[in-house]
């Protein structure tokens, strides 16, 4: 079965949430409702042409295929804002797109319809049926002034998604009073992020259960050591590393 298929095949009970890792910093989260969110889904080999940086991790989903309910983008990086899968996505009719000023404009150059659109920057809170989503604080430097992170209340769950960021012991502390169930966390420890040491510090400090690395090994430009981070973890704090294959799914229960 392909990871289309597997997402189109996706059902969950009330009170479950599926998380399914798309490579890179991207995820897709799926509801008792069948509601598709995704975050920062890099599907392409639009950075080559763009950059020049080669992929060289499989490409398992194709925008054609991909009709979620809502995609977000945390900042306008080709391997978060995807540059060629965007506009064939936006031609399902049906995705709403959500991301910070920078992205906005970026969806302007691409003739995004101004009505499946919401700007999400630091601060603000968007709500859809079964689902709250709201931006946090993210520090990627001059190369991304208004990145965000994202808070996400969805079947049940909490989760926060780091986006990319270098690493702050004060904004985990502001974090951890979301209470997160999950945390998502950039850990190629180049371009800015945070290294894998890091990543494991802010996973404990922000309390979350299960704490998941991303964003390693997209590209030979990108590092990474998500066992360094799963070792590391395990000896500071009670929190459980979750190291996910690209397109495989982590099912969050319903509490007892």
């Amino acid at each position: 079965m392909s990871l289309a298929e597997e997402i189109r095949a996706c059902q969950v009970r009330e009170g479950e949430l599926a998380l399914f890792w798309l490579g890179q910093a991207g995820f897709l989260l799926v509801d008792s409702l069948g509601q598709q969110l995704a975050i920062d889904p890099y599907l392409t080999n639009c950075g080559e042409r763009i950059r020049g940086f080669k992929r060289i991790s499989p490409m398992m989903l194709s925008p054609e295929a991909f009709h979620p309910d809502y995609y977000i983008t945390t900042h306008t990086h080709f391997d978060h804002f995807d540059y060629d899968a965007i506009p064939v996505i936006a031609r399902n009719g049906k995705t709403i797109f959500l991301g910070p000023e920078s992205c906005q404009k970026e969806m302007d150059k691409l003739d995004i319809a101004h009505d499946h659109r919401r700007k999400l920057c630091v601060g603000d809170t968007v709500t859809f049926p079964g689902i709250t989503i709201t931006a946090c604080q993210a520090d990627h430097g001059t190369m991304a002034p208004d990145a965000i992170g994202l808070l996400v209340e969805m079947g049940g769950h909490r989760l926060y998604f780091s986006g990319d960021t270098a690493f702050h012991a004060d904004l985990c502390k502001e974090i951890a009073a979301f209470r997160p169930e999950v945390a998502a966390l950039s850990i190629n420890g180049a371009f800015g992020n945070m290294t894998a040491w890091e990543g494991a510090e802010a996973a404990n400090l922000v309390g979350a259960s299960i704490a998941i690395p991303c964003h390693f090994w997209t590209f030979t430009e990108h590092g990474g050591a998500p066992w360094v981070f799963s070792e590391f973890l395990k000896k500071i704090g009670d929190c459980e590393p979750v190291c996910m294959r690209q397109g495989e799914m982590l099912l969050l229960a319903r509490e007892a």
